[in-house]
């Protein structure tokens, strides 16, 4: 690798020799400490050598000494490709400009992206940091990201901690959001049924239980009140007088709070035919590209129709972009053409319900909620005698919390 270096650095040239004792060019050179390199033979009596130029004045003595003759064909490294440029001035002087440009260029910040953020907007974060100083264009040469870091958190509240990465012309903000707990909402409720339901399991942690186990609620029912009414004392009987009865007390508003377990059913349907015909592709495709010109078109790549029997095909318009309001009737077509084949399989019987059921049970299971627990399975035929479809519907039983909390007024639920 070092050898090959310095050869570029040096120049190096491509030499073809010509004669009867070749072998004897490439043993006195190598003997002389010639470096050879990409030696080929290319047919009887030639062959293709590259040597550094300090080397091409010794090759010369060789050959008169063997009586074979040489020929450049090639020319490389750096002393030519700076002979090069001095004769092409102007290009010398676009390569250093291009080189100070990029350079100048890869100082300034061109791009911001903002990774971490969940809640906040990005476009909050990037303009409290163009505030901050950090923006498309800046230069990253004194760039403090300590103080920009600092002025990122302390405007915007919902950021607990904020890091500035500069990478090449890219700036990229972290960001790391406080996690806010919602506050807890004490407000008046009642416990009602999200859905309808088996009650098996009842626990009350606030309220009053209005249902009890084994009862079959529906939706919106009732199941742990927040209405406390208080139970009237022993000595306030109905036969006393009105003066030694004490006044009743007020009924409390509270916010029910418990858990209501209940058995929930979920249905699924799924199909499957016992023969079961359409078409399917077959791999092979054509792409047809025409230019659309006023109503008329011109086919510009591909056949000028369809090459398949059985087709379906895929179109792709792009038209010239509204100029001044103006639209330019041009549209250039992409269609694909996917050629088909049409068949008919027959399934069978026990494969019809195994798809079938295995579809109405993708579809009840799709219904059921995760944190509920699946505990029984019910599959059924629906029968269709003389069609050709097979239809099975699947219920899960299933044991979920059905209590969701309803905003409960002073006047009542």
């Amino acid at each position: 690798m070092l050898a090959r270096l310095w050869s570029f650095l040096s120049g190096y040239v491509c030499l073809v020799f010509e004669g009867k004792n070749l072998e004897k060019v490439i043993n006195m050179a190598v003997s002389r400490g010639l470096y050879l390199w990409d030696i080929k033979w290319l047919e009887t009596g030639k062959v293709c050598v590259k040597v550094r130029l300090n080397g091409v004045k010794v090759l010369r003595h060789i050959a008169r000494r063997t009586r074979s003759r040489f020929r450049v064909v090639g020319k490389s490294g750096l002393p030519f490709s700076a002979a090069r440029l001095r004769k092409r001035k102007m290009l010398l002087v676009g390569l250093v400009l291009c080189a100070v440009l990029t350079y100048m260029m890869s100082s300034f910040i061109w791009f911001v992206e903002v990774r971490g953020n969940k809640k906040i907007p990005v476009a909050t974060v990037i303009k409290t940091a163009e505030h901050a100083g950090l923006a498309m264009g800046t230069l990253k040469i004194g760039l403090d990201k300590d103080k920009i870091e600092k002025y990122i958190r302390n405007s915007i509240p919902e950021t607990a901690w904020v890091g500035v990465r500069i990478t090449g012309t890219k700036a990229v903000i972290e960001i790391a959001e406080k996690v806010i707990m919602p506050p807890v909402d004490n407000s008046p409720a009642n416990v009602v049924a999200e859905k309808a339901g088996l009650v098996r399991e009842i626990l009350v942690l606030n309220g009053k239980a209005a249902v009890n186990e084994g009862d079959m609620v529906k939706q919106g029912d009732i199941l742990i009140t927040g209405m406390i009414t208080p139970e009237p004392k022993p000595d306030q009987q109905p036969g006393k007088e009105e003066e030694e009865i004490e006044p009743p007390q007020p009924v409390r508003l509270v916010r029910a709070r418990g858990m209501v377990r209940a058995k929930v059913w979920y249905e699924g349907y799924g199909e499957s035919r016992l023969v079961d015909t359409g078409t399917r592709r077959t791999g092979r495709e054509t792409e047809i590209i025409s230019l659309r010109l006023l109503g008329k078109e011109l086919v510009l790549k591909g056949p000028q129709s369809p090459p398949y029997a059985d087709f379906v095909t895929g179109v792709d318009v792009k038209r010239l972009p509204v100029w001044r309001n103006i639209r330019i009737p041009v549209e250039i077509v992409t269609t694909n053409y996917y050629e088909v084949n049409r068949y008919r399989d027959i399934i069978g019987l026990s494969k019809a319900k195994s798809i079938a059921g295995s579809a109405a049970l993708a579809v009840a299971r799709g219904k059921v909620p995760g944190d509920a627990k699946i505990i029984g399975e019910i599959t059924e035929e629906i029968p269709a005698r003389g069609s050709n479809v097979i239809r099975i519907k699947v219920i899960l039983e299933v044991m979920e919390d059905i209590g969701i909390a309803q905003p409960l007024n002073s006047d009542g639920p």
